[in-house]
């Protein structure tokens, strides 16, 4: 396997987590009905533009304005709320006439290539293992810290795996987990910096990891740091356990994060603050590549305004009050500029040229209202940024309510609390759904929809055929399905329960609440030649 290196200027980089790959309401491919997360394909980010993408608007070069309305050929979305709305360009009626538009808002401007050197220095995670106890500590951890380094990184930080950061705080150097723990996958062999992680392990609890850690009784330049470490696992391990291997705890580590403190000194309690829901909620980090085009972030497009406060809030494992989140906030701007600067990669395979451009007619009719278009020059792409209700998409409703029905009183929290002056949380305007996502580089993002729950984007296109049970083939980057596009995969005849011990964390079993498989099944008219054709114009984005 190798590791793509960044150089000084450009990055490579492929899908990413916090997640925005939103369900679609049309015929064509969608990564998910989405609620937090931005996905894509191996991407190339020009950290040396200083913000070019519109940084300074947040709405990057592809990013349509308010999309006019065809479908019974009257209204337009900024003038009635954008209740019936197509793409820009137009389009025929169809589900998109469903959707809901979401306006831009300004996002701070920063420099991309300040923001990739913060994104790996700096402690925005701000406890962890002090140096000194560093080899001691990784060989508890297993997965945690079995990941090799990235290339490019110098000093200590190019002596720890590639989603731990070496920082000084207190005059101790200290070694702490970063954005590309959820934010770095492998394609091909390759590791892409914003492609969201779809092999880590998170079926174990990594508290009862560090529980077998033995701590000499001396004096250590930074103990105190780990022992914050310790407590904040200890109270997130357990709560933040999955069931499959690949999917991602992103939803739960953010809500506890908050049920432990008080939403106007940003304090921790060792003690839960709030209760929290009694469930385990999968989801698959989107890609970075997706922020630039986005309006609201995570699959239900609850984040709105400047998008960098939830993205703190998401890395606040030890920010305990609010002059250290200033602190944090004087540099985040410029790791937003960064994400913003993402592009997807290209398709690394064969395409069929004559296949493509007929799938691509058949995209436009089916897809494009809800997905946007794409064009060679990235400037030509439209992004309609609509947000599509439940019953019409049909996906796992649970993150789209989990902040109207399970837990509105964290949305409150959230709110009223230092990060909500950033970024506000609105996951009931005007109404709980998911956004449809961009399709850059979607071919990689695999597994599909929000929850990871369909393997591949030809069944994504088939709702008859998802598996109820299934598990990857393996977790090896470089065995993808070129003809399906995802990964291959296993449909079993059981679940979680009757499973071996052994194989049980790796099946994925839509029965369990938050992990379903149905919905979006805008593709099942298709024939199957449409299909084909629709997968091998996808490659080319």
């Amino acid at each position: 396997m190798s590791w793509r290196a960044p150089g000084v200027f450009s990055v490579s980089l492929l899908i990413a987590a916090c997640g925005d790959a939103g369900g679609s309401t049309q015929g064509g491919a969608s990564d998910g009905d989405g609620s937090s997360g931005d996905a894509g394909g191996g991407a190339t980010a020009d950290t040396s533009s200083g913000g070019s993408d519109d940084a300074s608007s947040g709405t990057g070069s592809g990013t349509a304005s308010a999309p006019t309305t065809t479908g019974d050929g009257t209204g337009d979305a900024s003038s009635d709320g954008g209740s019936s709305t197509t793409g820009e360009g137009g389009f025929g009626p169809g589900p998109w006439d469903h959707g809901v538009y979401i306006p831009d808002e300004p996002q701070k401007d920063g420099d991309p290539a300040l923001g990739y050197e913060a994104l790996l220095t700096k402690g925005y995670v701000s406890c962890g293992v002090p140096w000194g106890l560093w080899p001691l500590v990784k060989p508890f951890i297993g997965a945690w810290a079995d990941r090799p380094p990235l290339p490019g990184r110098t000093g200590k930080n190019a002596e720890v795996p590639y989603h731990w950061n070496v920082h000084t705080k207190n005059g101790a150097d200290i070694v702490s987990q970063n954005c590309l723990q959820c934010h770095a996958g492998s394609f091909n062999g390759e590791l892409i910096v914003g492609l969201g992680t779809a092999d880590f392990d998170f079926t174990d609890d990594i508290s009862q990891m560090f529980a077998n850690v033995w701590i000499p009784d001396i004096p250590i330049p930074g103990l105190e740091e780990f022992t914050r470490f310790l407590n904040r696992t200890k109270a997130l391990g357990p709560a933040t356990v999955m069931r499959t291997v690949g999917t991602n705890p992103a939803e739960i580590i953010a809500v506890t994060l908050v049920a432990h403190r008080d939403r106007h000194t940003l304090e921790w309690y060792d003690e839960l603050q709030y209760d929290l829901p009694d469930m385990v909620v999968a989801s698959d980090p989107p890609p970075w590549w997706r922020a630039k085009k986005k309006h609201a972030l995570f699959y239900n497009g609850m984040a709105r305004g400047d998008h960098r406060g939830t993205m703190m809030l998401a890395s606040a494992l030890c920010t305990d009050s609010v002059e250290e989140a200033e602190q944090i906030d004087s540099y985040f701007h410029h790791i937003q500029a960064f994400i913003r600067s993402v592009q997807a990669p290209k398709y690394p395979f064969a395409i069929d040229a004559a296949l493509a451009s007929e799938g691509e007619g058949v995209f436009l009719a089916n897809c494009a209202g809800c997905h946007g278009t794409y064009a060679d020059d990235d400037a030509q792409d439209t992004y309609p940024n609509l947000l599509f209700p439940l019953d019409v998409i049909g996906t796992d409703p649970v993150v789209a309510e989990a902040g109207t029905e399970y837990a509105p009183y964290l949305v409150d929290w959230y709110n009223e609390s230092w990060y909500g002056q950033i970024t506000r949380m609105e996951p009931g305007d005007p109404f709980p759904g998911y956004m449809a996502p961009p399709l850059d580089g979607v071919w990689a993002t695999g597994p599909f929809l929000h929850n990871g729950s369909v393997p591949t984007i030809e069944l994504v296109l088939d709702s008859t055929r998802r598996p109820k049970y299934w598990k990857r083939v393996d977790l090896d980057s470089t065995n993808f399905d070129e003809d399906a596009l995802g990964w291959p995969f296993v449909d079993l005849p059981y679940g979680h329960v009757g499973a071996p011990d052994d194989e049980r964390k790796f099946i994925y079993d839509t029965t369990f609440i938050a992990h379903s498989n149905a919905g979006h099944t805008f593709g099942d008219h298709l024939t199957p030649a449409q299909r084909r054709a629709v997968l091998e114009y996808l490659k080319t984005l």
